[in-house]
């Protein structure tokens, strides 16, 4: 989840493009293995990843920094069990782990005979993770060349050494400009990239929300949001954009957007390792923005609350057999369509509209749910993010909790199309997921935040709800 999963998704959609496929992004470097990651507990995308990677074909990276993020654990405990039942005592052969020394995850690997354990350093947090073994490791199984792409990341932090003069400091130049624009009122990053480099947003969206996202204040990192005209309303006093440029691609639109008087900063890219670099000065950047906006870029003190309240959910369904139900708008109900437009009709400018899906994470209803996105902004003139659950809670969960009071969030849920059990566990993937939806909600609505959960009866009717918005 989080760090220990985006950095090696990003770095197999850079140096393999492709588009996703089923349940999770696969991608083959030249002269290394697949690569796919699962980031989720929604059964649907735990089905289709399990039937694509089999025991006799895969090998399983276990990543978690504290060795007990909950979601890692349930998805280890279903595919051991597939592993055991083709490979009995041999089983740990088809694993191994990238963890902090010492943790649980660690003892268990030695325990059932993983093939390795790869340490990481602890002194590095998880969304800064992504040049330590939670990123290399996964790069080197895909065959990149370490030692060009970590050339790339020396070279950046030469340039970004203390001792170099600030304004030739290409780090603390692009921090000072982060946060300065957030403290002048456009908190609203920006990203476009050339198709090449897309996937780089979401890595971007998880370090800057996660470590800026507190106190009342943070950053809004907007990524993958639908292109509109430049000069268009949709694009406010907010916005400060940033172009990951690799081919050129979105040179027009750019110049377009410089003209109708957008702040743009543009990052030039010629050769996928140049990636490291480019994390490198992120993360420098990063730390001196948080340092403007006088926040702690190394914590998440408000992520702990959501999996809090997930916990009693669970506890609570251990106990009694079932779950609540939650506080939700069925979309069959006869005025959904006019509750979900007076809800979005109580937004103001300088809001985003933030779309938390808990659903499976497939090009379909990604397709779908990109769709919404337009249909909001058309409706209300604001930005638009979008995370799938439970993968954006160690993404943007801080930020929504712990940052400025301009979210405005709508839950998508949905009753799963088949559900399964998690070995061991005594919950299935779908209780799993919905105790987390709900642990999420509540927490939003204990911070006081402007909250709407949509329910489905399957995941498809999402794209229903562009078309009720238009009317």
């Amino acid at each position: 989840m989080g760090g220990s999963s985006l950095g090696p998704e990003v770095f197999s959609l850079v140096f393999t493009p492709q588009v996703l496929s089923g349940a999770s992004a696969q991608s083959k470097h030249s002269g290394g293995l697949n690569f796919a990651i699962l980031d989720s507990t929604d059964p649907g995308q735990v089905a289709a990843t399990a039937a694509r990677f089999t025991p006799e074909t895969t090998l399983y990276i276990v990543a978690s920094k504290s060795g007990g993020t909950a979601e890692v654990m349930a998805g280890f405990d279903y595919f051991w069990s597939l592993s055991e039942q083709k490979f009995g005592a041999k089983a740990g052969s088809r694993f191994i782990v990238v963890t902090d020394p010492g943790t649980s995850l660690e003892k268990l690997a030695k325990e059932r005979g993983f093939r390795k354990v790869f340490n990481a350093d602890p002194m590095v947090g998880g969304r800064y993770s992504a040049l330590t073994h939670f990123g290399l490791v996964p790069a080197a199984l895909m065959g990149i060349d370490l030692e060009k792409f970590l050339a790339s990341a020396e070279k950046m932090s030469k340039q970004c050494a203390a001792d170099v003069p600030a304004a030739r400091n290409p780090g603390l130049v692009l921090g000072a400009a982060m946060g300065g624009c957030t403290l002048a009122g456009r908190d609203k990053l920006t990203v476009l990239a050339d198709q090449q480099l897309a996937s780089v947003g979401s890595w971007l969206e998880q370090l800057i929300a996660e470590s800026s996202g507190k106190l009342g204040k943070g950053i809004v990192v907007v990524d993958g949001e639908p292109r509109y005209e430049a000069a268009s309303a949709a694009y406010g006093p907010d916005r400060l954009f940033a172009y990951l440029r690799f081919d050129g691609g979105l040179d027009t639109f750019v110049a377009e957007l410089r003209a109708a008087g957008h702040p743009i900063l543009t990052f030039d890219l010629t050769d996928p390792h140049d990636l490291g670099g480019e994390i490198y000065r992120w993360e420098v950047a990063t730390a001196m923005a948080c340092a403007l906006l006088e926040v702690n870029p190394f914590d998440q003190p408000d992520v702990q609350i959501a999996k809090d309240i997930a916990k009693g959910k669970i506890a609570e369904f251990r106990a009694n057999g079932k779950l609540s139900a939650g506080t939700f708008v069925s979309s069959e109900a006869a005025d959904f369509s006019a509750t979900l437009t007076d809800f979005l009709s109580g937004t103001k400018p300088g809001d985003y509209v933030a779309i938390n899906a808990y659903l499976p994470r497939n090009p379909q209803l990604d397709a779908m749910l990109q769709s919404l996105r337009a249909a909001v902004t058309k409706k209300t003139g604001l930005p638009t993010t979008l995370g799938f659950g439970p993968r954006f809670l160690h993404s943007t969960g801080q930020l929504h909790k712990g940052g400025a009071d301009n979210g405005v969030f709508l839950q998508i849920t949905s009753d799963p199309l088949s559900d399964f059990d998690i070995p061991g566990q005594g919950l299935t993937f779908g209780t799993l997921e919905r105790g987390q939806a709900l642990g999420d909600y509540e927490a939003l609505a204990t911070r006081g935040r402007r909250i709407l959960r949509i329910h489905l009866p399957q995941p498809d009717v999402v794209g229903k709800l562009p078309g009720l918005l238009a009317g």
